[in-house]
């Protein structure tokens, strides 16, 4: 399938997700936008003539990258680019590194905006992650045709299959499966205290599905408290005021979190401190952010049971299985986007390679009625136009099979190869098609 991408441009990326990397390692990666900018400029300047757009999410980073072939970044320079993201030595790194070239790049960013590659099938969040961060590369101006066509198709990709398969029904994301989980330990909230630290999007997600429950009390907490203020206003909850989050772990049951803190909020210490006051009573925390909010050692303590968004992934397995059948629609939505991807990617691609064909054969054409024309000059001018006008249908219908293989839609798959095989065959340089293409540009 690699030779459906042009021969003199090259697609690839690198990357780690909850499947191949722990979350010790994967929350070394986390990227602000501030922080994702700064790397894409970094990128445009050691590597000018490559394309960018870096993913960071909770549960994956992935690094994308097109560039002319010669002219691009190879595949351990980009784990090294990635790995310097982290702060982590390549080494450590690479064992947990995926990589896709070309036409399984192109499938995998698809994948990943259609919700197909998260832990939790069916949430609509990535869309809008892949969305920001293809954003953030426009305005950093690391995308060029290339990412430009890859992403937007992307985006057609998720959104199609959000509008028009039943993938999304029940429980789409981290937050809602962490709900999920609670559901699974109590029977009931109704005699419960359950804590919410942050005001985010994770953590207003996490509150919405929490009310369903009824818990008997509900309590929000974040470091900035006109954040908190406003979204336990709208929930109906208690604000727990961040200097005084130590009451709020006192009084909880249930604690769930999803902050965008750089160093865990809760530590074993904090905690430890806490468990007189608590009179040892079991405490149930969930940690959905990555970084993680809970220092890991919070479980060794008395009556604690942790878990973080790697421990959601058997729930969401399951999630998984319950939606086999809209799965396959999916994956067929999946494969047409990547078949419109690749015919608009094959025109594109040959259309400038047809073009200096013509452009060849004509010149032959012409120098060889020059040539004609002066060995018999006893030929009037209306001979000589005859004669050229059949020369040129001569040529029109010579090329006309093989140019209107190159466009046949039931050959997009060999397209390309076609293509290039046009090009040895003629020998017909990068400089020939390129000036054919910007005359017929310069005459359209």
């Amino acid at each position: 399938m690699e030779s459906m991408i042009p021969h003199s441009y090259n697609l690839l990326m690198v990357g780690i997700n909850y499947r191949t990397a722990p979350i010790d390692l994967r929350e070394k990666f986390a990227a602000g936008t501030q922080q994702t900018r700064q790397i894409l400029g970094r990128l445009r300047t050691d590597f000018p003539h490559a394309e960018f757009m870096l993913l960071s999410t909770c549960n994956r980073v992935e690094l994308y990258s097109a560039a002319p072939v010669g002219k691009g970044i190879s595949d351990q320079a980009l784990v090294d680019q990635l790995a310097a993201i982290g702060d982590v030595p390549a080494e450590t790194l690479t064992p947990h590194v995926y990589t896709r070239q070309n036409i399984e790049m192109v499938e995998q960013l698809f994948r990943v905006a259609s919700s197909l590659d998260s832990m939790v099938l069916g949430e609509t969040q990535i869309l809008g992650q892949v969305r920001d961060a293809y954003q953030i590369a426009c305005q950093m101006d690391s995308v060029g045709t290339m990412l430009h066509a890859v992403c937007q198709r992307a985006l057609a990709a998720g959104k199609d299959i959000h509008e028009n398969t039943r993938l999304s029904e029940g429980r789409t994301s981290v937050a809602g499966v962490a709900v999920e989980l609670i559901g699974e330990v109590f029977d009931s909230l109704v005699d419960k205290t359950v804590l919410v630290i942050g005001a985010g999007k994770m953590a207003a997600i996490m509150l919405k599905h929490i009310m369903s429950q009824q818990p008997r009390r509900l309590l929000v907490s974040n470091r900035d408290s006109q954040r908190g203020l406003s979204l336990a206003q709208q929930c109906g909850a208690d604000r727990v005021d961040f200097s005084r989050l130590d009451d709020g772990l006192v009084l909880a049951d249930v604690v769930l979190t999803g902050t965008s803190a750089r160093e865990p909020i809760i530590t074993s210490a904090r905690l430890k401190n806490l468990l007189r006051a608590r009179q040892y009573r079991p405490l149930f925390i969930i940690d959905v952010a990555v970084p993680r909010d809970v220092e890991e050692d919070v479980s060794k303590l008395p009556n604690t049971f942790l878990y973080n968004v790697d421990d959601l992934n058997q729930i969401s397995s399951q999630t998984r299985l319950q939606r086999g059948g809209e799965l396959e629609k999916s994956n067929q939505i999946i494969r047409r986007h990547v078949e419109e991807f690749i015919a608009w990617l094959s025109a594109r691609n040959s259309g400038p390679i047809v073009k200096a064909l013509y452009q060849q054969c004509r010149e032959i054409s012409d120098r060889e009625l020059i040539q004609v024309f002066a060995d018999h000059p006893e030929l009037t001018v209306q001979q000589q136009e005859a004669i050229k006008k059949f020369a040129h249908r001569l040529v029109g219908k010579i090329l006309h099979t093989p140019v209107t293989q190159l466009g046949n839609h039931a050959v997009v798959d060999r397209r390309l190869q076609l293509a290039t095989a046009v090009k040895e065959l003629f020998r017909l340089t990068d400089e020939a098609a390129k000036a054919a293409d910007n005359n017929e540009s310069g005459n359209a």
